[in-house]
């Protein structure tokens, strides 16, 4: 079977519930069901990358027929070859189409990449280089790349892909190898902190939600999460009152709280500190403290970076003792 006879095949199936289509994948050779798999696994992945020619009539003849056409995940191709196959053939098969979509098109999972993400695994590479992985990207991407360069890489790439001369195959499939795997390295490295960065989000929005209710309402709340999960339950304990969020905690509260806090502690604190936080603290202390404040931030010479954040948790903890006591309010509440 051709490749044209390839790809008709391919978007048939991609038509076809898993069922119907593995029925007709039996009757195929194992050459050429490991040729539409591939040609399946493309299509996918070209999805949001080089083929929306190709991708993009597939989704419209899917949609019209019916509720679930042409909505595949991830897994399709797999769950395609083990009903057809049986899992064995099925996994050798899918042990090799990921060769297969490479061959055909190397920069298919760079084009997934974003532009950030791009030129990190760029820097230090030579500008030719760079203006191959340009060549291959949507026109949108290749902009947001070009304005994250250096104007000295930005501007020999321009001019390379300009020139007369274009990259050997080679050099091309060289770059994209070295680029992939750079991506891929990147992912693994990153992974534990993006999975750790959502949990601190997750438990902010808990905390942000929690800490206007009343300490009858909250507490038990807080209580059952603790239980569940104890690091959970501290982490959202102290999220509750972050140093960003004392602007919004109200005056009256807010000056509660800082008449048990001394001028030096509290010079320390605001080093450094986004204008609208000092202008709160300011406003809520007293002429007298506010001189007292001026005087000790005059005395301070370069202090260290651990000592300003130890003097702003010793702020937060009087205010997160208030909030635990339910005698800190918030202009959200």
């Amino acid at each position: 079977m051709g490749s044209n006879g390839i790809r008709k095949a391919a978007t048939l199936l991609m038509s076809l519930d898993p069922a119907t289509a593995a029925e007709l994948l039996k009757s195929a050779d194992p050459e050429t069901v490991k040729q539409i798999a591939a040609e399946l696994a493309y299509l996918q992945a070209a999805g949001s990358g080089k083929a929306p020619a190709l991708a993009d009539p597939i989704k419209e003849f899917s949609s019209l027929l019916g509720p679930g056409g042409g909505r595949r995940g991830g897994d399709f191709v797999r769950r395609l070859l083990e009903e057809a196959l049986g899992e064995p053939q099925s996994r050798e098969i899918m042990s090799q189409i990921e060769d297969l979509v490479k061959a055909r098109d190397p920069f298919l999972s760079i084009r997934s990449a974003g532009a950030a993400d791009l030129s990190r695994v760029l820097a230090g590479e030579s500008p030719q280089a760079v203006a191959v992985v340009l060549s291959e990207l949507p026109p949108a991407k290749s902009t947001a790349l070009l304005s994250l360069l250096s104007e000295e890489v930005r501007l020999e790439a321009v001019c390379g892909l300009t020139g007369g001369e274009s990259a050997s195959a080679e050099a091309r499939l060289r770059v994209a190898r070295v680029v992939r795997e750079r991506l891929q390295a990147a992912s693994r490295k990153e992974t534990p902190e993006a999975d750790q960065g959502q949990r601190e989000q997750k438990f902010r929005k808990v905390a942000v939600l929690l800490r206007g209710l009343a300490p009858a309402m909250r507490d038990p709340l807080l209580q059952s999460i603790t239980e569940k999960d104890e690091e959970a339950g501290n982490a959202v304990k102290s999220l509750m009152l972050l140093w960003e969020d004392i602007p919004a905690v109200r005056d009256r509260s807010l000056q509660e709280g800082l008449r048990g806090v001394d001028a030096r502690r509290l010079a320390l604190g605001v080093v450094g500190a986004d204008e609208a936080i000092l202008a709160k603290l300011r406003a809520n202390i007293s002429e007298r403290a506010n001189a007292m404040l001026d005087e000790e931030r005059s005395l301070l010479s370069s202090p260290k970076a651990e000592d300003v954040q130890q003097a702003r948790e010793a702020i937060l903890q009087v205010l997160r003792e208030m909030n635990a006591k339910g005698e800190l309010e918030f202009e959200e509440a």
